[in-house]
């Protein structure tokens, strides 16, 4: 099927008029009707009714449309995984989690182009889990864990570490103390989830997050205190505190990829960047 006609296709229901989709296409409209006819035709149904004036959906229609989406973005996703291979040394696809992108490799873009213009980066957001999983179905080139996974298909490497504090909206707490602000709890992996059961019990929080960005916003808007990297702790975040004699928790970051890209161009150049906190 013609990747051009599932992109018309999209383009009609989001615009709902012939007109401005073709517009938005650089078509005339009778080439946009003609794409959707020839779609309709290969399928087999009828996708778009005209009603007062408007487009609207059939059933069929509705059905395809989410389809119609996924289909894009695996078309695209091939497209990527082809200029790569073409381009193995100037392409890397490298994931990580909201939280590590946000508070570790935040400056890695500026380190690339300065260091390594030549590479370009494709820099994606994902769950631990979910990353490992793109890196074994090579959709990622490589992805910066803060947990070893244990499939003998993927090698590990350790690259730095990351340290948690809890920190506060308010200065000169101590723990007692910090108990009466409101508690943000970041999940930061199972092990932290370990750590934190021994050391506070079930402690109450009135949010809960996987996303330590959402964390800091809330801290810094509403006061409050939370598991958060140590790096906060200077003059660009004003406002933050150590609570005085809380339990620091550190983790290891590895750098996760199949075992046959370990020493792939693109990773081995990234690794100087990565390792022991040079970020």
């Amino acid at each position: 099927m013609d990747i051009e006609l599932l992109k018309t296709f999209i383009e009609v229901t989001q615009t709902r008029n012939f007109a401005r989709a073709a517009g938005n296409m650089h078509l005339s409209p009778s080439a946009v009707s003609a794409r959707i006819r020839q779609l309709e035709q290969a399928l087999g149904v009828t996708l778009l009714f005209r009603k007062r004036g408007n487009i609207q959906m059939t059933a069929e229609g509705e059905l395809l449309l989410p389809r119609a989406h996924q289909m894009l973005e695996t078309w695209a996703q091939a497209r990527g995984e082809m200029a790569r291979q073409a381009e193995p040394a100037s392409h890397l696809s490298l994931g990580a989690t909201p939280g590590l992108w946000r508070f570790v490799l935040n400056n890695l873009s500026v380190h690339l182009r300065r260091e390594l213009p030549e590479l370009t980066l494709r820099a994606e957001a994902y769950s631990q889990d979910d990353l490992v999983e793109r890196v074994l179905a090579k959709q990622l080139d490589a992805a910066l864990v803060y947990e070893l996974p244990g499939d003998p298909a993927l090698k590990s490497r350790r690259v730095g570490q990351l340290s948690l504090v809890l920190l506060s909206s308010m200065p000169n707490l101590d723990l007692r103390s910090s108990q009466a602000l409101d508690y943000v709890y970041v999940d930061w992996g199972a092990a932290f989830a370990l750590f934190h059961a021994r050391r506070f019990g079930s402690r109450d929080s009135h949010l809960y997050t996987n996303q330590p960005g959402v964390a800091l916003d809330s801290l810094l808007a509403g006061g409050g205190c939370a598991y958060l990297p140590a790096s906060l702790l200077d003059d660009a975040n004003p406002g933050l505190y150590r609570v005085n004699d809380a339990p620091e928790f550190s983790r290891s970051l590895y750098l996760v990829c199949r075992v046959e890209n370990e020493y792939a161009h693109g990773i081995q150049q990234l690794l100087p960047l990565l390792e022991l906190g040079s970020l």
